[in-house]
């Protein structure tokens, strides 16, 4: 059980980046048992409204700088708004921890968990002085994923098993050895996001999404020749993107009734952003049958000859 003064001795540690060894702390498969922990509040600096609209601007209610975290273990801990600079932590738990509105800049989250976490509206991808966040060797399953933004990370050999991925940009983040698994609903990946030029370009060297759900994806920039698409009957795989889509478009155009534009259309979207030689594309079928319904999905199999 940690009390008031455990507590605020375990913060001001944890703040400075200094071992909690010597404190009254169990351990648990190696790491310190840091459940229960409690961290201030949130601090409202100022609230106003913009173009009608309520705001409110606070400050993150503990705020770590130029940490090194080892062995620890936060199980279910709420760490709500937390503030992560420069920081790197390896072989830390973060099992179903409440991580809502935290921020993390330029730190190194190496062979951790978030299983079952709650970092819904978290910035976890942003940069300071130029260095990127890095995740490497994470467990993020089942984790609440939705509305997190991203300016650049680097995911590393990360399991994302039946998270929930929502409303999600990428940016300038890049992906390596990663495993999707579960529903993907309004995700973008670039090959450069905005304005990133000076990071890293994102290849999708060995991303798995083969037990995916994937609605309406944006694949932006990608040749996808390294990565694994769903081939199952919930979605459409399109080879040798830049010939196959052009000989539809060629001869929908030629068919000219409604069914075919709205293909056209379908087909047409994101196409500044493919690359000439990308080598897949993929089609969620129940994304197609909304705009061009289940005849306008059978007559593309039928181009397709599948």
């Amino acid at each position: 059980m940690i009390d008031a003064s455990l507590n605020a001795k375990i913060l001001d540690r944890l703040v400075q980046g200094k071992p909690l060894d010597g404190l009254a702390l169990g351990i648990k498969d190696g790491r310190v048992d840091l459940a229960g922990l409690v961290l201030p509040a949130t601090r409202v600096v100022r609230q106003f409204q913009f173009d009608g609209v309520p705001i409110t601007e606070s400050t993150p209610g503990t705020v770590i700088q130029a940490a090194k975290w080892t062995n620890l273990d936060f199980t279910g801990t709420k760490l709500k708004s937390l503030g992560l600079y420069g920081c790197e932590l390896t072989n830390c738990v973060f099992d179903r921890c409440l991580l809502q509105d935290i921020g993390v800049w330029a730190t190194a989250f190496r062979e951790c968990s978030f299983r079952k976490a709650n970092l819904r509206n978290s910035g976890l991808g942003g940069v300071q002085n130029g260095k990127r966040t890095i995740y490497s060797g994470i467990d993020f399953s089942e984790a609440d994923l939705r509305d997190t933004s991203y300016q650049a990370a680097a995911f590393e050999r990360c399991v994302f098993r039946n998270a929930k991925l929502e409303h999600i940009d990428f940016d300038s983040s890049t992906f390596a050895d990663c495993v999707f698994e579960g529903e993907l609903r309004d995700v973008i990946f670039y090959r450069r996001g905005f304005k990133g030029d000076c990071f890293p370009p994102n290849e999708m060297r060995n991303v798995d999404f083969s037990r995916a759900k994937l609605h309406a994806l944006g694949f932006r920039g990608l040749t996808l020749d390294q990565v694994k698409l769903p081939d199952d009957a919930e979605h459409i795989i399109i080879r040798n993107v830049g010939s196959t889509v052009n000989r539809l478009i060629g001869t929908l155009n030629q068919q000219g009734d409604a069914t075919a534009k709205k293909l056209i259309a379908f087909l047409s979207i994101d196409k500044e952003w493919r690359p000439p030689n990308q080598v897949q594309m993929v089609i969620n079928t129940a994304d197609l049958a909304e705009t061009v319904g289940d005849e306008g999905v059978e007559r593309l199999l039928k181009l397709l000859g599948t």
